[in-house]
């Protein structure tokens, strides 16, 4: 199947299942829920459930169980965005060209809305009984407890004080500072990189992959956070504001610490190419069945928006 048609298909069922699982936009109380949605239908590339969907196809036919998951890491990622949005952090009008969730329900309800994401993406990871659905009942009935509480720990983890939260309290602190190489890789990591990582290994857990695949996905992840927030640096810098759905310039007017303005915009593109060569390295062995991984890859690494 072409690359194109497989993200398409595979975004489409996540789509339906997001709609399954979240409280209809009529359900009292209805302002939340209208926020909820809203936020997570604005758009999106759902390349975090593309992820972790294509890492289990790598190891079972069985993928679509991880359709739960795939949702709750969009979910956990959409609250992310809800936040990072507010005044209080990055005070940004629009996302992916529609005004942000604060501007249109107003900070308190954006708030919610934010932790009730959160929430409910740890009640999809827990199994349920009462989330019995068409895209809910394998996950519920064929993974093992054990691998739940994996993949919980692996989404706690990444979302957490030692991953994206850390990330975005030191990304705040290095507004307007000179940062060291070291201290702006500890940042993306966790803050970009760390819900890619939990992506990558869920979708291993889930497909029951053997040690030593797990430890080279988990450092393909690694490096594809790391591929994946230069590029984001980058069309800050060169972007198409009309692609991209947001201005451009922004790290530069808040005096963010980037790649971009540690090395300057050459620089980054050779550190990215380079990342980009290290990412594959590490798909190698899985040959052909890693083919759409690594179409998914060079998107990541040579996308425009």
């Amino acid at each position: 199947m072409h690359f194109t048609r497989l993200w398409e298909e595979i975004t489409d069922l996540v789509d339906r299942a997001l709609d399954s699982f979240l409280p209809g936009a009529e359900e009292f109380p209805r302002t939340i829920h209208e926020a909820m949605r809203y936020s997570v239908f604005a758009g999106g590339k759902r390349i975090r459930p593309l992820l972790l969907i294509l890492t289990t196809k790598l190891f079972s036919e069985e993928w679509r169980r991880s359709l739960p998951v795939a949702c709750a890491l969009e979910l956990i990622h959409t609250y992310s965005l809800i936040h990072d949005d507010l005044p209080a952090m990055d005070n940004d009008d629009y996302r992916r060209g529609k005004p942000t969730a604060h501007r249109l329900f107003g900070e308190a309800m954006a708030i919610l809305a934010g932790d009730a994401l959160l929430t409910l993406a740890f009640a999809l990871l827990c199994g349920q009984e009462d989330q019995n659905n068409e895209y809910y009942t394998a996950y519920r009935r064929e993974v093992p407890p054990a691998v739940k509480l994996q993949i919980i720990g692996e989404m706690a983890g990444a979302s957490g004080v030692r991953g994206m939260i850390a990330g975005q309290v030191l990304d705040l602190e290095a507004e307007g500072q000179t940062v060291a190489v070291e201290m702006l890789n500890d940042i993306n990591a966790r803050k970009t990189g760390a819900l890619i990582v939990a992506a990558v290994r869920s979708g291993a857990l889930l497909g029951e992959a053997p040690a030593g695949e797990m430890q080279l996905l988990s450092d393909y992840a690694s490096l594809l956070g790391r591929g994946f927030q230069i590029v984001d640096d980058l069309l800050d810098v060169e972007g198409n504001e009309k692609k991209m759905g947001k201005q451009k310039g922004m790290d530069k007017k808040r005096n963010k610490a980037t790649v971009v303005s540690l090395y300057g915009v050459a620089e980054a593109k050779k550190l990215r190419d380079n990342l980009y060569a290290e990412a594959l390295a590490e798909l190698f062995p899985f040959g052909k069945k890693a083919d759409a991984l690594r179409k998914l890859t060079r998107f990541v690494f040579y996308r425009d928006y």
